[in-house]
């Protein structure tokens, strides 16, 4: 076993070293169950070809439209193999009767886009920046933020995907979050407070998710009530994202769990609408300078790497160079406020340069 391990890794290639939770392409923990009929060897092969398939359509499920992802269920003889750039085993056991396998499976990025590309699938890629999640809940007039009792806190976080393009911070349950910021100080939204918990955690825009439930004793029910909050830059705002139609007020039982799913979908349907209102406007032909200082050479080049990775071949290019700053004409579709969006999980802002027209800089 243990020399078959060492060859299934050494063989079949070490994932990347990418960071997991920035990479979109890359899809862990697949879980797969067979029951064993002997044959080890053709186990493993159908656990990988399962592995792959699985995670696939979870990679496909993340990027594309949901119209799209039928069409693509409909494709025969889809040679998933091709798309994969590394997998490894991380667990396997064997026992007489059945055979359990954990792969992890990373995809080729450009050999996605091509492939989608050409059954003109638009593919959604643009990840978030990383926002705070502070999940209140109250149930029979009691509030919760970081308490042990709070079960909307566990089961948002059971339900939130990682590796989505929405990226959430949860803040531990803990007497120091306590100390730091309270669930009415939230309500009452004061700015300050929130303000100083975000700089604590280093993060610069928060989401509230305010559950209510209550038990309605005539009617014997509990009643649910869901509300989305955001902070960012400097002001509260509603998140419209949900609907009453989306689930029932009124149940015989408790329904954070079932809640708890529907904001998450919610969330994350929301950050691609983002993005797809993003599409929606790419009409115009947007060309501006960009000056990047030279004085901290590794923050340069991350700065022009994360640029460069937003916009199409050819559109950047280098026009200036000397000893304090590089120069760069960049032709895009997208406007200055679209590609702010998208670096904003980069940490990346291009603002306006005031003693030169139509040439910009960068904050970071």
């Amino acid at each position: 076993m243990i020399k078959f391990l060492t060859f299934f890794i050494l063989t079949f290639l070490v994932l990347v070293s990418t960071n997991a939770k920035e990479n979109i392409y890359l899809i862990e923990n697949n879980e797969i169950y067979l029951e064993n009929e002997g044959n080890i060897l053709a186990l493993r092969q159908s656990s990988k070809n399962i592995a792959f398939k699985n995670a696939f359509f979870i990679l496909a499920r993340k990027i594309l439209e949901p119209k799209d992802i039928s069409k693509l269920q409909q494709i025969d003889n889809l040679n998933i193999e091709n798309f994969v750039l590394d997998f490894i085993l991380q667990d396997e056991k064997i026992s007489e009767i059945n055979y359990f396998a954990k792969v992890s499976v990373n995809f080729n990025p450009e050999k996605i886009r091509i492939f989608f590309s050409k059954l003109n699938f638009k593919t959604k890629t643009h990840i978030s920046e990383n926002y705070l999640v502070l999940p209140i809940y109250k149930k029979f007039n009691t509030l919760y933020l970081w308490e042990d009792d709070n079960y909307w806190y566990d089961n948002l976080i059971a339900e939130y995907d990682k590796q989505g393009l929405l990226k959430l911070f949860f803040p531990k349950k803990s007497h120091i979050n306590k100390f730091r910021i309270s669930s009415s100080q939230v309500l009452d939204e004061d700015m300050n407070i929130v303000k100083q918990f975000l700089g604590y955690h280093q993060k610069k825009s928060a989401i509230i998710l305010y559950l209510d439930e209550k038990y309605n004793h005539e009617k014997k029910k509990f009643e649910s009530d869901l509300k989305f909050r955001i902070f960012n830059k400097n002001k509260f705002s509603d998140l419209n994202v949900l609907t009453d139609k989306i689930f029932n007020r009124e149940s015989e039982s408790s329904q954070v769990g079932m809640i708890a799913k529907l904001a998450i979908n919610e969330l994350q349907t929301w950050w691609k609408k983002r993005i797809e209102d993003l599409d929606d406007q790419l009409d115009v032909i947007n060309s501006f300078y960009l000056s990047l200082k030279l004085n901290d050479l590794k923050k340069n080049l991350f700065v022009e790497k994360k640029i460069r990775s937003v916009l199409s071949s050819g559109e950047m290019i280098l026009t200036e160079l000397n000893k304090d700053y590089s120069v760069y004409k960049v032709t895009s579709e997208y406007s200055l406020e679209q590609l702010n969006l998208i670096l904003e999980s980069s940490e990346i802002r291009i603002e306006k340069n005031l003693s030169l027209e139509n040439h910009y800089t960068v904050s970071y």
